[in-house]
C-alpha cells in the first residue's frame, strides 16, 4: 500500500509544484504568454534596431530613399517592359531621366543659393534696422541684438545649409547605385523566395510586401504630384508679388511638404518673415506673401491632399507626430523627409505578424470597420472571409 501511494506522489507532485509536463508530453506555452513574450522582444529588438540605424544612419539613408523611390520607378518600368523594350534599357531610360530632373534641380539650387550669400549682407543690414527699430519702439533692452546673437545664428544656419547641400549631392549618385541595383534585381526576388521559403510563408510575406508596394507607391506618387502643384503655386504667387528667389521657395515648398503638419507651417513662418525683410515698410506685399502661403497650403493640405490620398494610410495623427519625433532624432532632417513612408511599412509589418497585431491596430486611425463593409459591398457575391 505504502509503495502505491508513493508512486501515486511521485506521479502528481511534478504536475502540482513544477511546472514540467508528464513524461511524454510536450510542453505548451499559454498563448497569453506566448503574446507578452513575442512583445518584449519585439521592444528590445527595436530598441537594438535604433541604436544601430543612429549609428549608421550615413549607409542606411541612400538606401532607404533608393527603396522608396523604387517603388515608385519599378511600376514605370515594368510599363516599358509591357511594350517589348528590353528591360535592362527600360531600366538605364528611368534612371537617365530621373539623372537628368536630379542635375536640374542641383543646378538650379547651386546658383540659387549663391546668389542668396551674395545678397546676404543685404538683408543682414535690412534685418538689424528692423530689429533696432522695434528695440526703439517697444523699449526693449538695447544689448538684446548682441544677446540673441541673430547675426551669427542666420549665418551659420546658412554655412550649415550649403555643407548639408554638398554632402546631398555627394549621396546622390549613391542613392542612384542602390537603385540601379534594386530596380535589376527586383524580377528575381519572387522566384528566390519560392526557393527559400516554404508556401505558407511565401504567401504571407507576398502578401505584406503587396500591401506595402501599393501604399507606398500610391503615397509617394501622390505626394509628388500635389508637392509639384504646391511649388509650381508658390512660384506663379512669389513672381508676381516679385519676392526675391521664386525659384528657392518653390523648391523649399515641395520639399516641405514632405513633411506632415509641420512642414506647411515651418515654410509658411519662413517666407512671411523674409517678406517683412525684403518689403518693410510696404504691408501689402508682405501681407500679400503671408495670405497667399496661408491659402494656398491651407487649401492643398486638408482638401486636395486629403481628397487624393483619403484614409488608406490610415496612420493616427498622434503617431504621425511621434514618427517625425522619432525619425528626425534619429536621422536628423532625411528622417523627418522619411518619418511617414518608414511608419507605413513599420505598421504594415506589425499587422501581419502574430502577437503584434495590436500595435499594428494602435497605430492606425481606428476606422476599420468602415473599410471593411466598403470592400464586402465591392464584392457581393462572395462571404466574408
Amino acid at each position: 500500500m505504502s509503495t502505491s501511494s508513493e508512486r501515486k506522489d511521485q506521479e502528481e507532485s511534478p504536475r502540482q509544484g513544477s511546472p514540467l509536463p508528464p513524461p511524454g508530453q510536450q510542453f505548451r506555452m499559454p498563448l497569453a504568454l506566448l503574446r507578452a513574450n513575442t512583445a518584449y522582444l519585439f521592444v528590445i529588438a527595436l530598441v537594438a534596431v535604433g541604436a544601430v540605424l543612429r549609428l549608421t544612419g550615413g549607409i542606411f539613408i541612400p538606401f532607404v530613399i533608393a527603396l522608396l523611390l523604387s517603388f515608385v520607378f519599378a511600376p514605370v518600368v515594368s510599363t516599358l517592359v509591357k511594350y517589348r523594350v528590353p528591360r535592362f534599357l527600360a531600366i538605364t531610360a528611368v534612371l537617365a531621366l530621373f539623372l537628368f530632373l536630379g542635375y536640374l534641380v542641383v543646378l538650379v539650387l547651386y546658383s540659387t543659393v549663391h546668389s542668396l550669400l551674395r545678397e546676404f549682407p543685404k538683408y543682414q543690414m535690412r534685418f538689424t534696422a528692423l530689429l533696432r527699430e522695434a528695440i526703439e519702439q517697444y523699449n526693449l533692452p538695447a544689448d538684446i541684438v548682441s544677446q540673441l546673437e541673430i547675426t551669427r545664428t542666420v549665418g551659420n544656419a546658412i554655412i550649415s545649409f550649403s555643407g548639408n547641400f554638398m554632402a546631398f549631392i555627394s549621396g546622390f549618385m549613391v542613392v542612384i547605385i542602390f537603385l540601379l541595383f534594386l530596380l535589376v534585381e527586383k524580377p528575381y526576388v519572387r522566384k528566390k523566395m519560392e526557393l527559400a521559403l516554404g508556401n505558407e510563408t511565401r504567401r504571407r510575406l507576398n502578401r505584406v510586401l503587396a500591401h506595402i508596394n501599393s501604399q507606398i507607391a500610391r503615397y509617394l506618387a501622390i505626394k509628388i504630384l500635389v508637392s509639384s502643384i504646391t511649388a509650381v503655386i508658390v512660384y506663379v504667387l512669389f513672381t508676381i508679388i516679385k519676392v526675391d528667389f521664386p525659384l528657392i521657395w518653390a523648391i523649399m515648398t515641395f520639399l516641405f511638404n514632405f513633411i506632415p503638419s509641420i512642414g506647411s507651417v515651418a515654410i509658411t513662418f519662413i517666407t512671411g518673415v523674409f517678406a517683412v525683410i525684403q518689403f518693410f515698410p510696404d504691408w501689402s506685399p508682405i501681407l500679400a506673401t503671408i495670405i497667399g502661403m496661408s491659402i494656398t497650403q491651407f487649401t492643398i493640405g486638408n482638401v486636395v491632399d486629403p481628397k487624393m490620398l483619403g484614409d488608406r494610410l490610415n496612420l493616427s495623427p498622434v503617431v504621425i507626430l511621434l514618427s517625425l519625433l522619432l525619425w528626425g532624432w534619429l536621422w536628423g532632417p532625411a528622417g523627418l523627409f522619411l518619418a511617414v513612408p518608414l511608419t507605413v511599412v513599420i505598421k504594415i509589418v506589425l499587422e501581419h505578424i502574430p502577437g503584434l497585431e495590436p500595435f499594428g491596430i494602435l497605430m492606425g486611425t481606428g476606422n476599420f470597420a468602415p473599410r471593411r463593409v466598403r470592400q464586402g459591398r465591392k464584392r457581393p457575391g462572395t462571404s466574408p472571409p
